[in-house]
Formats: C-alpha cells, sequence, structure tokens
C-alpha cells in the first residue's frame, strides 16, 4: 500500500515539475531579446461594419456636430454632419473629422472608403437641406493609414497642405467666409 501511495506522489511530482518547466518556456510575459512584450492573447476590438452595427460605432463617438445622415453601401461609409450655427470653430469640424476616421478605420475591418460632408443649414430651408462647408474622402488603400496613423490626431488639418491632400479634403467658398480661408495646397 505504501507503495502505491510513493507512486502516486512521484507521478503528481513529475506532473508538477512537467508543468513548471512547461511555465518556464512559454512566460507569456518574458521580455524578448530586443525588448518587445510576447503577445500571447491579443484582443481584437475592430469590427466588421454592416447596416446593424453602424450606429454602435458612431454612438460610441463623442462629436461635437450633429450627424445628419449616414449611409453604408457596400464597404463606402458616407457621414453627413450640420455645422452649428455660429458656435462652431474649424477647429472643432476639424475635431470630428479625426474621430470618424479613427472609428471608420480604426475600429472596422471593412470601411474601405470614408464619405464626409460637414453642411450649415440654410436660412429659411427646409430642415434637411444644407449648404456644404467641408467635404473629406479618405480611403483604407492610402499609404499614409498604414504609415502615420498617428500623426492624425495633432495634425492642423487647417494649415497643413499634406494632410489636406492626403484627406482630399475640399472647402467650398462659404467655409472660407465663415472659417477663413486654408492654407495654400503645395
Amino acid at each position: 500500500m505504501k507503495s502505491a501511495a510513493w507512486r502516486a506522489l512521484a507521478a503528481a511530482a513529475c506532473c508538477a515539475a512537467a508543468v513548471a518547466l512547461l511555465l518556464a518556456v512559454l512566460q507569456p510575459e518574458a521580455v524578448q531579446p530586443d525588448g518587445r512584450h510576447l503577445a500571447v492573447f491579443r484582443q481584437d476590438r475592430s469590427v466588421r461594419l454592416d447596416s446593424n452595427n453602424v450606429v454602435d460605432l458612431l454612438a460610441s463617438a463623442e462629436f461635437g456636430q450633429k450627424i445628419k445622415r449616414v449611409h453604408w453601401s457596400g464597404s463606402v461609409l458616407s457621414v453627413d454632419f450640420a455645422v452649428r450655427d455660429d458656435d462652431a470653430a474649424a477647429e472643432a469640424v476639424f475635431s470630428d473629422l479625426k474621430e470618424l476616421i479613427l472609428q471608420a478605420f480604426g475600429h472596422t475591418t471593412n470601411v474601405q472608403r470614408l464619405l464626409v460632408r460637414f453642411e450649415e443649414n440654410e436660412a429659411g430651408s427646409a430642415a434637411g437641406r444644407g449648404r456644404l462647408l467641408l467635404a473629406a474622402d479618405v480611403r483604407r488603400s492610402d499609404p499614409w493609414i498604414a504609415e502615420q496613423w498617428t500623426g492624425l490626431k495633432d495634425a492642423d488639418l487647417g494649415r497643413d497642405a499634406v494632410w489636406r491632400k492626403r484627406l482630399r479634403l475640399t472647402a467650398t467658398s462659404r467655409w472660407n467666409e465663415r472659417f477663413g480661408r486654408a492654407a495654400p495646397d503645395s
């Protein structure tokens, strides 16, 4: 009887040693020789956008301007904003554009093109009609999306011609009247 107990104890000790050896080899939080951490589990927060979750995606962001219309077709997301009457500044509009780009390309896997319009309501017109102020056409295939994504957050879209070109920004004469002329393209 004693030998069976010793064999069971020896087997348990061997199993414990094997588990300890396995954990020592895997060490999920071990630092790699190049100083990087080894990721064992990575939570992918990207979603596949569809007509059922487009509202959830946009509601998770905080926009200063009101969203007027959203259209999802194939891989193209189109969003129209209504710029607040007198209190909106150009930087608030650019901030909303940056946030929308982050949502569309940073949190989804299937948005390939983002079309954005910022409009102001025309005096005396129906609630749905507005005058175009600014438009953007951003594409996931653009090289800067992979290369210089982090630079967008700090970019001055009103003065930086490189970023305006990357985002294919088009300002109307009404934008120029209301917010001032953007820096000339270079």
